[in-house]
């Protein structure tokens, strides 16, 4: 009972239209129609047919797609025929069709999805599963948040392959004889595909019909090769060889060779293992012959021959030069020649003593042959773009041929159609990213993917995927940074190192980029610190080059080479360092606006690079996307969406305008309208120009405390407008103007407009314990408190500074960066103290000028005391010395220690140290957990003071240096 129960449940959440095949009774059956994307009723008439699945099958009513089709069945079934003389569902499957016409049909988060009764514990289970394969774990996003990207693959090319090998051809067979591929039975599929990739005489056919599963088949049999913490030699000369036939006509496969040899064996491992000693390696019964793997080994040198000529060691195939097998010897003599970068006359020279002159013309017409079969091969993937390509669906479809992005490998990740190798997590990092996993899934969620965002989605992982460098243009707020952060969160890249970024501007030079020699603590001592350009190359990370068109023209010259040969010449250095796989190159420009166009500085130094590019250009978004994205991220605010857009497409003017948003044309626009749109474009042009940013940030600040059916919410939004929106303006009567626009739309009079324009002015209340601030309220400091109330501030409380604080007490509970921007004397600074004074916080006040560099924000090294160097030493000393050794007992040697100090008696202070670090180190202690990390300590300081031991050498006649943080930096840890 419960088998049949499944399979109703499961057919009901799929929502899928069968059709039964007719019977001579009934004619011909009827031809199969699209899925039907009504939702079901809620006693769907159910029919019966018999069969090894028992499947129940939904019915529609009335004629021909809902009219009763007769059902075959088995003669040993019990069934009983109406007044119609179709068949119904035996007694046994009418009480269950009974109990499922008794189930609640209910919603969770707004899902249609069946509830049973208590007793159908079977069925809720799977249909408990069957809701997460399709909505994911509870807290996830549902089918309104995300969209499902799906590959449909036909039945004739997993024929075709199938009856290329045989052992390929009963399992495929079996998935392809199913109507419907469940989940098990996908990853069977994908398991079998990456088995037959394997297989050298079909690696060439499923590598041209499977194109988008190509780089999900190849980490599977990696992620096989190295299953158990062993290798699996057979199955790695069996994916070199694969991948060796694919290398050519496919992109993905050289980067996910580059990646693979870096911690595995060469192709001609075989080589190392037959000359060592060691136990012989076992193979399969269809071992991979010798001639496959240097032909393998040929084909990577061709396609990357300085990276594979340093990676592998080559002098264990100069040997298989005298070998009897002459394919063996041909493809290894062109192997050495390649390694050992020999010209054409010394590698015509080279071949001609080992081969005679009918073998060299017999492989030169070999050659020809390969070439115009791998032109045959290129044009047989080309012919066919279109075909096996991801699609976006927003409602899964269990059907056969239909693969999900979910079946993929957690390897690999596809991003809007494109799949692109996932970054993996490193080993030290694993606990902190299980804690962040909700962070993360609430970072997804937030990003919504409207179409404009999805189309370039798409062209920026093409372009990774091809290892391209990219340029991201368009206005200001437009999400170009948002894009590529995106991205690599998609791809396993949340944060530094993976993902550097660089705000570049006209003081930037390529020293920051490149790297430069730093000081030590050490006098005379010089390191080479890389840059961050320097570190993403090397290591193969993904850097982000922020407003390329503000680049000098010495940092333009350092990106030409690596743009152009993928190399990065360090001057000074002679270094010129390979770009590693894995590295990515962004860069955003933005686009300036003038009379409604948007055009480039024409004086920058980057159009030098235009030829290197990938350039994506992004637009702003129109009316419906906007509405889409506020939908999306604030659902609380759905009651004043319409609102919200209305007066922030009214403030930007035709920015977000689009040629859909109305009916009427340009002639058609009323004239009053038309120049009150021209005079709200002025306005909004006045200040900064606002942007998408803009929009959000008033939306995080409404959300917070948004109640649609208080009487206060429009006057909420209202003062939170006039701070997003008009904070920025200079002239009274700009603001006093666009109140009126803001206020107009939420029906607030224009005298209440000018109340808070002109007249308002905010209390300010000291509590004990927090501080209102007209319609913010901030905590105080409780250690501060008795301090603050010692102290005395002056502070005259006239109603533009009681403004002020209101709005920095509002940024400050948001979390918003501020810039005050005034003349001099009209009370930025001290508006700030005084906020800091009542909430009890300490202020630092940095003075800026021309002159000021990163060193006055950050640190640096700097001529300091002995003392700064020794204090340090001395409390973890005295703190390790407690833990160890008894107090009382050494009250006298511990106040010798302390005598030392203070008189600066340093060299004596270092043999006590030293005396006893000796001591603890060589202290016999049991073997527990404390011990063990008690000694490690030790031996740690036992490192700082052969440190502090090689200063005090150095520094016996110069200046000691050490790195001084400055004081305010130390509060943003």
């Amino acid at each position: 009972m419960s088998q049949g129960v499944c399979s109703c449940a499961r057919n009901f959440h799929r929502r899928e239209t069968r059709w039964a095949e007719g019977s001579p009774a009934s004619g011909p059956a009827e031809p199969p129609i699209a899925r039907s994307r009504r939702t079901w009723s809620l006693r769907p008439p159910i029919t019966w047919r018999g069969g090894d699945s028992r499947r129940f099958r939904r019915r529609g009513g009335g004629a021909g797609a809902g009219a009763a089709l007769p059902l075959r069945s088995r003669s040993r079934s019990r069934s009983r025929a109406d007044d119609a003389g179709r068949r119904v569902l035996p007694p046994r499957v009418l009480r269950l069709s009974r109990r499922l016409r008794g189930c609640r049909f209910g919603s969770p988060r707004g899902r249609s999805c069946w509830r049973l009764p208590r007793a159908s514990s079977a069925a809720r289970g799977v249909l408990r599963a069957l809701r997460r394969e399709r909505w994911g774990p509870p807290g996830a996003a549902g089918p309104a948040d995300m969209e499902h990207l799906f590959l449909e693959v036909a039945a004739a090319p997993l024929r075709l392959l199938a009856a290329k090998n045989e052992k390929s051809r009963s399992e495929l067979g079996r998935f392809l004889a199913k109507q419907v591929w469940t989940p098990q039975d996908r990853q069977c599929i994908l398991n079998t595909l990456a088995q037959l990739l394997l297989d050298k005489d079909c690696t060439v056919l499923v590598g041209r019909q499977l194109r988008p599963l190509l780089l999900d088949l190849l980490e599977r049999n990696a992620e096989a090769i190295k299953a158990g913490g062993q290798v699996n030699h057979d199955l790695h000369e069996r994916l070199c060889v694969s991948m060796s036939k694919l290398i050519c006509n496919h992109p993905d496969i050289l980067p996910f060779a580059l990646r693979y040899f870096k911690d595995t064996s060469p192709v001609f491992q075989r080589l190392f293992l037959e000359s060592s000693d060691a136990n012989p390696v076992r193979y399969g019964r269809r071992r991979m012959k010798l001639r496959d793997l240097m032909e393998a080994a040929y084909k990577f040198l061709q396609q990357d021959q300085s990276v594979f000529r340093e990676l592998w060691d080559w002098s264990v195939c100069v040997p298989l030069l005298r070998s009897h097998d002459t394919l063996v010897r041909w493809y290894t003599a062109n192997c050495l020649a390649l390694v050992t970068c020999m010209n054409e006359e010394h590698k015509l020279s080279f071949l001609k003593k080992i081969f005679n002159s009918e073998e060299l013309i017999h492989f030169r017409l070999r050659l020809l042959e390969e070439a115009q079969l791998q032109d045959l091969e290129k044009a047989l993937v080309l012919a066919n773009p279109e075909t096996s390509l991801w699609r976006n669906e927003k409602e899964l479809q269990y059907l056969q041929g239909h693969l999900f992005s979910a079946d993929l490998s957690s390897r690999v990740t596809a991003v809007c159609g494109v799949v692109l190798p996932g970054q993996p997590p490193v080993p030290g990092e694993q606990a902190s990213n299980r804690s962040s996993s909700r962070e993360q899934e609430l970072a997804f969620r937030s990003y919504v993917l409207v179409d404009s965002i999805c189309k370039n989605l798409q062209t920026l992982a093409m372009a990774v995927a091809s290892q391209n460098a990219v340029l991201l243009e368009g206005p200001i707020g437009c999400g170009k940074t948002s894009l590529v952060e995106h991205l690599g969160a998609m791809t396993g890249r949340r944060k530094p190192p993976q993902l550097l970024k660089v705000q570049l501007g006209d003081q930037t030079d390529s020293k920051m980029l490149l790297g430069m020699y730093r000081c030590t603590d050490v006098p005379g001592e010089f390191v080479w610190q890389p840059g961050t350009l320097t570190q993403a190359v090397t290591k193969g990370h993904w850097i982000l080059l922020e407003d390329i068109d503000y680049a000098p023209l010495d940092v333009v010259s350092v990106l030409i080479p690596l743009l152009e040969n993928g190399e990065l010449l360090i001057p000074g250095r002679g270094d010129c360092l390979k770009v590693a796989p894995g590295f990515q190159f962004f860069a955003t420009r933005r686009l300036l606006s003038c009379g409604g166009n948007w055009y480039r500085p024409l004086n920058s130094h980057a159009t030098l690079l235009d030829k290197y590019w990938t350039k994506i250009h992004m637009d702003n978004m129109d009316k419906t996307e906007l509405n889409e994205v506020l939908q999306n991220r604030y659902p609380s605010l759905l009651a004043v969406t319409d609102h919200l857009l209305d007066i922030y497409i009214q403030l930007t003017g035709e920015k977000h305008h689009s040629c859909s948003d109305s009916s009427v044309t340009c002639e058609q626009v009323p004239e009053e309208f038309a120049e009150a749109r021209r005079e709200n474009k002025r306005l909004s042009l006045e200040g900064r120009e606002l942007s998408l940013r803009d929009l959000l940030n008033w939306c995080n600040r409404i959300v917070h405390c948004f109640d649609s059916l208080s009487s206060s919410a429009s006057l909420n939004i209202f003062q939170e407008a006039l701070d997003c929106f008009t904070a920025m303006l200079s002239k009274h009567t700009s603001k006093l103007k666009m109140a009126e626009i803001i206020g107009s739309k939420l029906n607030i009079s224009k005298k209440k407009a000018e109340f808070f324009c002109q007249l308002y002015k905010p209390e300010i209340v000291i509590n004990e314990l927090d501080v209102q601030v007209g319609r913010v309220r901030l905590l105080r400091k409780q250690s501060e408190a008795v301090h603050i109330q010692r102290e005395k501030f002056t502070f005259a409380p006239t109603r533009p500074s009681s403004v002020l604080i209101e709005q920095l007490a509002v940024c400050v509970s948001k979390g918003e960066p501020v810039l005050l921007v005034g003349e001099t004397g009209t009370g930025k600074t001290s508006t700030v103290q005084y906020l800091a004074h009542i909430t009890g916080h300490r202020l630092r006040v940095v003075n800026m000028n021309q002159q000021s560099d990163t060193a006055d924000l950050l640190g640096g090294y700097k001529p300091v005391d002995r003392k700064l160097i020794w204090l340090p030493l001395w409390e973890a000393f005295e703190e390790l010395f407690a833990q160890t050794f008894s107090k009382k007992q050494n009250f006298t040697f511990l106040g010798h220690i302390q005598t030392c100090y203070r008189q600066k008696r340093w060299q004596d202070l270092l043999r006590l140290m030293q005396h006893v670090h000796k001591s603890a180190v060589n202290k016999d202690e049991k073997e527990s957990e404390t011990g063990l990390l008690l000694k490690e300590k030790w031996e740690a300081f036992g490192l700082r003071l052969n440190h502090a031991q090689q200063q005090m050498k150095m520094t016996e006649n110069a200046l000691l240096f050490a790195f001084v943080e400055v004081f305010w930096f130390s509060y943003l840890g």
